[in-house]
């Protein structure tokens, strides 16, 4: 039993300096930020709020992604690597050009469908660094429920007002 004591207090001791010892760099990351109205309701979306860049058969998708204190996540995907001052817009003409928003609650999962000219994404990008990525979002997202074997009924949701500023993982 005192071995067992003695081990425990020697690691409680390790890990007392381990955390002590770790010096608070004043060049740190600030805080990343996700923000938008979902059907009129203000939302946050700073958990895990980051954008990643991967290459995947050749082509280059940036992926911009964080999740609400409900459990709610944002994300919306580029091709290619943010351009400062590029509008994605989901009526596009060029595949390259048109943004993937989603938005998932528990069970719902809505997503822009680029087909549809009514339910419009856009996604600007304001800023891009070394570092990380600012812009603005909005679009309606879509939810089809497919009732038996018969067709769907689509439910929406409206996000607007988004604004993100958010930092590249590494």
């Amino acid at each position: 039993m005192k071995k067992i004591k003695t081990l425990l207090l020697l690691a409680a001791t390790l890990g007392v300096i381990t955390l002590n010892s770790c010096s608070k760099d004043k060049n740190s990351v600030p805080s990343a930020t996700i923000t938008a109205g979902v059907d009129g309701t203000a939302t946050t979306f700073n958990t895990n709020a980051i954008t990643l860049s991967s290459t995947v058969n050749g082509a280059t998708f940036t992926n911009i992604q964080g999740t609400a204190s409900n459990g709610a996540t944002i994300s919306i995907t580029l091709s290619g690597k943010p351009t400062a001052g590029k509008t994605y817009i989901s009526t596009a003409s060029k595949d390259d050009d048109k943004p993937v928003m989603l938005y998932s609650l528990k069970n719902d999962n809505y997503f822009n469908d680029d087909d549809n000219t009514k339910n419009i994404v856009s996604v600007t990008i304001s800023s891009v660094s070394s570092t990380g990525v600012q812009g603005t979002f909005k679009g309606a997202l879509t939810n089809t429920v497919f009732v038996g074997t018969g067709g769907g009924t689509a439910k929406t949701k409206a996000i607007t007002d988004g604004k993100f500023n958010v930092y590249f993982s590494k």
